[in-house]
């Protein structure tokens, strides 16, 4: 493969068509494949021929109608706002709540979404040190006095490096505040985390009032579209203070209906959760013993950090050359992207054991 772009020419799983060659596909964040799973590819063509690309209009079609009851039941919540993309959905909780806080309390690495979602709220936003809990409760005794209204806001997984907020740690920083809020964007935990795949907040236990979470369809349930789970307070709230459900259109019909199938089929399969497990726990197993410092979680987000010894750059081509596609990042190169290059290796609950022993062996050869 060349430097130009990459075109897939096959659904994204394990094995993948990338500029007409098949790799084993350790990119992005279809943790199930379910995007080219065939059940939700009928589901998307099924829906396209009943009801067209779109309503154009602020009806909904069933397939809309299914995707939230389904998203509903999975997590647990009286409502479901569904809107069209991940990245919005941070906006959409925000502005609901909004009104409700005094000041706004950022993990400096949150994602690009609650980045630009905090400049438009009109709150003021202070920043604590990322994944840091005594910085944050730190900053809350400055800024924040007694009888405040504080909001925390962070990614639930960090898109890069797979980190885990620590949201216990954050809900003691709280305690003190009887309105605090805390908002979490689970995009890469919901489906993922957590016993019923529930996300950071199930993982953590900490669901409880004053607990929000948004999140996507586009990762995990093989889907698309944002969604802003929550009781009927919440909706109602977003119905009044959002912008985003009168200026945005919904997501299209048939990607409502690709996460409506998706979402059934997770729920149906808490074993894709289980090998989901296994598979990542495998892939660090494998590359710790290569000597690199990984966590052990369920995350199957696995972060590779560059040495002064390795140019993990050419590691990457190297890959590359052998079929084995992972993602490069310069310093800085994403929201949460650390100072120092990175290897970042997405793993499915479809890889085999032996793509996964593969890739460690082309890794340990490679450096």
């Amino acid at each position: 493969m060349d430097n130009g772009p990459r075109q897939m020419g096959s659904p994204v799983g394990a094995r993948t068509a990338i500029n007409g060659r098949d790799v084993d596909y350790f990119c992005g964040t279809s943790y199930y494949s379910l995007h080219g799973h065939p059940d939700v590819i009928a589901a998307a063509r099924d829906a396209l021929a009943a009801y067209g690309v779109g309503t154009a209009t602020a009806a909904q079609t069933p397939a809309h109608e299914e995707a939230v009851e389904r998203t509903r039941h999975f997590l647990g919540v009286e409502t479901v706002t569904y809107v069209a993309s991940g990245y919005l959905a941070p906006l959409v909780l925000l502005e609901a709540l909004a009104e409700d806080c005094d000041a706004v309390f950022a993990d400096s690495a949150s994602h690009f979404g609650v980045r630009d979602a905090l400049r438009t709220i009109g709150k003021p936003v202070v920043s604590f040190r990322h994944l840091d809990p005594d910085d944050l409760a730190g900053r809350l005794s400055r800024e924040c006095p007694a009888g405040g209204k504080p909001l925390v806001v962070t990614d639930g997984v960090f898109p890069s490096t797979g980190a885990i907020a620590p949201l216990s740690s954050y809900v003691d920083a709280l305690r003190r505040y009887s309105d605090a809020i805390l908002c979490v964007d689970d995009a890469h935990g919901l489906g993922v985390l957590g016993a019923r795949g529930r996300g950071t907040v199930e993982h953590h236990d900490v669901g409880k009032d004053g607990v929000h979470v948004c999140g996507t369809l586009s990762k995990a349930f093989g889907g698309a579209g944002g969604i802003v789970p929550g009781d009927r307070a919440l909706s109602a709230k977003i119905r009044l203070r959002s912008h985003v459900l009168l200026g945005a259109s919904s997501p299209s019909v048939p990607a409502a209906a690709a996460s409506a199938a998706g979402v059934r089929i997770l729920a149906e399969h808490p074993e894709m959760r289980q090998q989901l497990w296994s598979n990542a726990r495998r892939a660090k197993t494998g590359l710790r013993a290569l000597g690199f410092d990984l966590d052990d979680t369920p995350v199957p987000i696995v972060s590779l950090r560059g040495r002064p010894s390795i140019d993990l750059l050419r590691v990457q081509k190297t890959l590359e050359r052998h079929d084995i596609l992972v993602r490069h990042s310069p310093p800085r190169g994403y929201s949460d992207s650390p100072d120092v290059e990175t290897l970042r290796i997405a793993v499915f609950s479809t890889h085999t054991p032996e793509q996964i022993d593969r890739l460690v062996d082309a890794i340990r050869r490679a450096i």
